[in-house]
């Protein structure tokens, strides 16, 4: 398999923290400050002071609690610009999506400390930015839907330069005729190696393992529970 040169564009030169905290940002859209927390292995206080001061210098903008949810922060045009990936969308918060959001960011973290360099870890908005880069599905899977060509993208993506991992998160029950289809499409998906889906709870579990089984995928697309 030839050489990623997409990778590059994610990592831009970092001198401290702050740096890594406006990545992290522009990486997975909203963040909480638990995020902050768990990626730069420091404390509450430390957190909301790094925050501050980076909100203060226009590079994050807070985000107002939805529905009784936690504080959200997202980078500003100016800091996605910082964080060197200025073609990158400011990140919107819909209701409907925040919470998977937030979710997929803590387990993206706790999956990035157990690579030890094998492989990289993109999220969604990385992995959108990147095939419109290549040109191409890196870790996507093509399908036809409404009568045209789509892809579709999972929640993060393992890439090494031998081998594409999806992983997606599973927290609510898809119409199964919806998530056999998505399941189809990857079991296609010749350019990915293995799909993880995660799940939420065992009912969904149970409707990822059936939508599986009647796409004849177990080879290729793996069932577990989504880490507490």
């Amino acid at each position: 398999m030839r050489s990623r040169p997409y990778i590059s564009i994610f990592r831009a030169p970092a001198d401290g923290r702050d740096e890594e905290l406006l990545r992290l940002a522009a990486r997975f859209g909203l963040l909480e400050i638990a995020h902050v927390m768990q990626a730069l292995r420091v404390g509450r206080t430390s957190a909301y002071r790094r925050v501050a001061e980076l909100t203060e210098a226009g590079l994050l903008d807070r985000v107002p609690p939805l529905r009784r949810g936690p504080a959200l922060v997202r980078a500003t045009r100016e800091g996605l610009r910082y964080a060197g990936v200025p073609a990158m969308p400011v990140a919107l918060p819909r209701p409907g999506e925040v919470a998977h959001c937030l979710r997929c960011a803590a387990l993206a973290i706790g999956l990035e400390a157990d690579l030890a360099g094998d492989g990289e870890l993109l999220s969604e908005r990385e992995l959108t930015l990147a095939e419109r880069v290549e040109g191409r599905p890196i870790a996507s899977a093509p399908f036809t839907g409404h009568g045209r060509q789509m892809l579709h993208r999972p929640d993060l993506a393992i890439v090494s330069p031998d081998r594409v991992v999806a992983v997606e998160l599973e927290l609510s029950i898809k119409a199964p005729r919806r998530l056999e289809q998505i399941v189809r499409a990857w079991r296609r998906a010749s350019h990915v190696a293995e799909v993880r889906y995660l799940c939420g709870s065992p009912g969904v579990r149970r409707a990822v393992g059936r939508a599986v089984a009647a796409a004849y995928a177990e080879e290729k697309v793996h069932v577990g529970e989504l880490p507490g």
